[in-house]
């Protein structure tokens, strides 16, 4: 699996900069995706450092895995499959001190290009919308509902709510109404039939706009399927917990709901005087990186270091 052309990782020299990764250092790659970051990092810490990199879904963690489990820093790379809301259960599991943790809150391009689970509203593909849609399930409340199933069966207030909140989007209500309306006649179980109902409910100018008119609810339902909001202030407080002294914490986020959690957590803790900033405000992508990849033109990373 050829790296770049799944996933190339956003703000990379920024990222190495401000953590700062040392020979001998840990490092935790909390969203080890295709694993761009983590071998960037397993480079710096090598020969006698380690990099723990947690990925999620099953299927994208194997792909990963079978590529670095060729690669020349293989040894300094330990790979986990799991969420990184479990990071204080994982740290104690590999007797890890990490010195510095990264978080990128992005959507994988493969999750769009090659999941086959309906992340993109430009493919014809089952509403699932999953990350982790091929774990084994460990109990009961375990199990996560896909996109068909809220988009089938939410009342019309909750999806009116979740879109409207998660989505942020303004036609909300007529969207909510229409999903309704159409799946009494049929279930909405593919990627095409929900953005023919979207493309109903919203008015003409709309669609004219350099956004396409289904992003906000199709990110509004991918929040709602996988928690998105409450695993992102679970993983990165967890992850404040678990940092070493002086160690760094760096979030990349794409979007506004996630980077406001990610803001308001550590202005929270900087008046605690558990954290401090290590850079005010927000680290962007340069003009150059926006030029070469264009998903890292809404890349935002905030730093803190652990007093």
């Amino acid at each position: 699996m050829d790296n770049n052309s799944v996933h190339k990782p956003v703000l990379l020299k920024e990222v190495v900069e401000y953590l700062d990764p040392k020979p001998g250092d840990q490092i935790i790659d909390a969203t080890l995706d295709g694993g761009g970051h983590t071998l960037a990092i397993a480079e710096r810490v090598a020969p006698s450092g380690k990099v723990l990199g947690i990925e999620l879904d099953p299927v994208l963690f194997k792909e990963t895995e079978s590529r670095i489990k060729n690669h020349e820093l293989r040894e300094n790379i330990t790979l986990v499959n799991d969420s990184y809301t479990n990071i204080e259960n994982i740290v104690r599991e590999h007797n890890f001190r990490p010195k510095g943790i990264l978080f990128d809150l992005g959507l994988s391009s493969w999750h769009y290009e090659r999941s086959g689970r309906g992340f993109s509203f430009r493919k014809d593909e089952p509403l699932d919308m999953r990350y982790n849609a091929y774990r084994e399930v460990k109990s009961k409340n375990e199990k996560v509902k896909t996109a068909a199933e809220i988009v089938n069966t939410y009342s019309k207030e909750e999806l009116e709510k979740i879109i409207k909140e998660y989505g942020e989007e303004q036609f909300a209500e007529s969207i909510a109404k229409n999903i309704v309306h159409a799946r009494r006649r049929e279930p909405i179980l593919t990627t095409s039939g929900l953005v023919e109902v979207i493309g109903e409910s919203v008015p003409f100018w709309y669609k004219k706009r350099k956004i396409h008119f289904a992003t906000k609810t199709f990110q509004a339902l991918r929040i709602e399927v996988n928690a998105e909001l409450k695993n992102v202030e679970k993983g990165v407080s967890s992850a404040i917990d678990v940092l070493e002294q002086r160690g760094r914490l760096a979030v990349i986020s794409f979007q506004g709901l996630e980077d406001k959690i990610v803001r308001e957590l550590f202005k929270k803790r900087a008046k605690e005087g558990i954290v401090k900033f290590v850079v005010k405000g927000t680290v962007k992508p340069s003009w150059e990186e926006q030029k070469t990849n264009p998903r890292s033109r809404s890349a935002k990373l905030k730093i803190v270091e652990k007093l």
